[in-house]
């Protein structure tokens, strides 16, 4: 009776279990996964933590131990532990180089699947062209370009009824034959005569035996008279052996004397303009010979220019005396001294 009344159960529908395609076309249904026992992981992962620890707090401990009897050594190793450290520290990627790459990495993983999913672009396949048949012939050039209009010619010009003829040139004026004659007269600028170099006078030494110094233009003379002028002076002051030795290889002397009072004279010679001034340089050549080349104790420069400053100093450092133009013309003329006579300053 109970039975009767209680309501009929419906069946449970089964859920149809997937089939899965193998080779030759049938299917087979797919086993059910079993799962996997999560706690057992998770509890040895659990021991496994609390193994580590304690035996990093037991190392820890006995470091300490060992730290405390040799502090030292401890000591030591803490310094050379801190730069290991410093650099696996810097050598770990970071948090966000970490997110860079894997989201890089993502990236390329999604081109790849978009490519592999686009259908490959159809490969075009050049269609053989039909071979020409005897039938067919090429077309002639005269098909494709037509005739055209004869072209001109010299005997016989072309004219289509369009193009005008261009009209004959005239002939050109005949140029006037009388000659060209300007409204103006140029000018032409006075030329300022210019007045011949002085040729320079040149003397032998017997010559100047015989001419009055005193009246001699010593910056008329070439090099040569020059020297042989001053050899003469010398010669007018006492020097009876007074003699020119210039020339190449002279190392700097050009008149050898002997001062009435004994002492060796050397004397180098420079005709120079008065825009010309003996330099420093020339004080030096000469003074790196006279004395060690020549003997000499007394070395006399003579010019007819003037001297620098700088020249002068070197002379009064190293005891040559400076003889210039104008204090050549007071020895010629008599009322300056002689390098060697009384009143002869250095420089």
């Amino acid at each position: 009776m109970i039975d009767e009344m209680a309501p009929a159960r419906e069946p449970l529908a089964e859920e149809p279990i997937p089939a899965r395609v193998v080779r030759g076309g049938a299917r087979r249904p797919r086993r059910m996964r079993r799962a996997r026992p999560t706690v057992r992981s998770g509890s040895l992962a659990v021991v496994l933590a609390a193994a580590i620890l304690t035996g990093l707090a037991l190392a820890f401990q006995g470091f300490a131990r060992w730290a405390g009897e040799h502090p030292g050594w401890a000591v030591l190793l803490g310094l050379a532990a801190v730069p290991v450290l410093y650099a696996l520290l810097r050598g770990m990627p970071h948090a966000r180089d970490l997110r860079r790459a894997a989201r890089a990495g993502m990236a390329e993983a999604e081109a790849d699947a978009l490519a592999a999913t686009r259908p490959a672009p159809p490969v075009p396949v050049d269609e053989p062209a039909d071979p020409p048949t005897r039938t067919q012939q090429p077309p002639l050039l005269a098909d494709v370009f037509p005739p055209g209009p004869e072209e001109p010619t010299l005997a016989a010009p072309f004219h289509d009824g369009r193009t005008a003829p261009l009209p004959e040139p005239e002939a050109p004026a005949s140029y006037a034959t009388e000659p060209y004659a300007p409204d103006w007269e140029p000018q032409l600028e006075p030329q300022l005569e210019l007045e011949p170099e002085a040729e320079a006078v040149a003397l032998t030494a017997a010559e100047l035996d015989g001419v009055d110094l005193a009246t001699l233009d010593f910056a008329a003379l070439d090099p040569d008279t020059f020297e042989e002028a001053v050899a003469a002076l010398c010669r007018r002051d006492g020097c009876a052996d007074a003699e020119t030795v210039g020339g190449a290889g002279d190392l700097g002397a050009d008149v050898l004397a002997t001062a009435p009072d004994g002492r060796r004279v050397v004397i180098q010679c420079k005709r120079y303009g008065p825009e010309n001034k003996v330099g420093s340089q020339d004080l030096q050549r000469f003074g790196g010979t006279c004395w060690s080349v020549h003997g000499a104790q007394l070395a006399v420069l003579v010019t007819t220019s003037e001297f620098t400053a700088p020249a002068e100093e070197y002379a009064d450092s190293c005891g040559i005396r400076c003889v210039d133009g104008t204090e050549l013309t007071a020895w010629a003329e008599g009322t300056g001294p002689a390098p060697w006579g009384p009143g002869a300053t250095l420089g």
